[in-house]
């Protein structure tokens, strides 16, 4: 979700810890791929937090800023009893509140994972058969509209 130009803001509060070293394309575009999905604000709060705790030195790296955002998200996820809590407040029951709880753990929020629960259709539920298209039937030798027991009956010849 990082764009380059945020990404590599990122990567300048990181290089403001280490002496504000110039930033080369190259390296903005390699820090740019290495994170993994995330906002700005993840990452920069991520960076915040890496140098908090740091006592060695140490730089922040692209898999250190990945761990802390999936650490962070991982304690923002809220518990089972807490989704069942919430389906039960909303009514949902089924395949519903299922998909309500799948949506809460990929780290969605209530309002957002409730929208999507209630626009989706249920995937276990078939769509109506749709009617065939019948079209007429076209007869050789300029037969028209008769049968195939008209043209049969005609051109039979009488068994001896």
């Amino acid at each position: 979700m990082l764009n380059l130009q945020e990404s590599t803001l990122v990567l300048a509060k990181i290089r403001v810890h280490h002496g504000n070293a110039p930033i080369t394309d190259l390296e903005a575009r390699t820090f740019h791929e290495e994170l993994c999905e995330m906002t700005l604000q993840e990452a920069l709060e991520a960076v915040k937090r890496f140098y908090a705790e740091n006592d060695t030195g140490r730089w922040c790296g692209s898999g250190d800023i990945n761990a802390i955002v999936r650490r962070l998200r991982g304690k923002a996820k809220p518990s089972e009893a807490q989704i069942a809590r919430e389906c039960d407040a909303r009514g949902l029951e089924g395949d519903a509140a299922w998909l309500y709880r799948r949506q809460r753990m990929l780290g969605r929020q209530p309002e957002e994972a409730a929208r999507i629960t209630a626009s989706s259709r249920n995937p276990l539920e078939l769509e109506p058969a749709k009617p065939e298209r019948r079209t007429p039937v076209r007869h050789f030798l300029g037969a028209g509209d008769l049968g195939l027991g008209d043209i049969l009956s005609r051109h039979a010849e009488p068994h001896l």
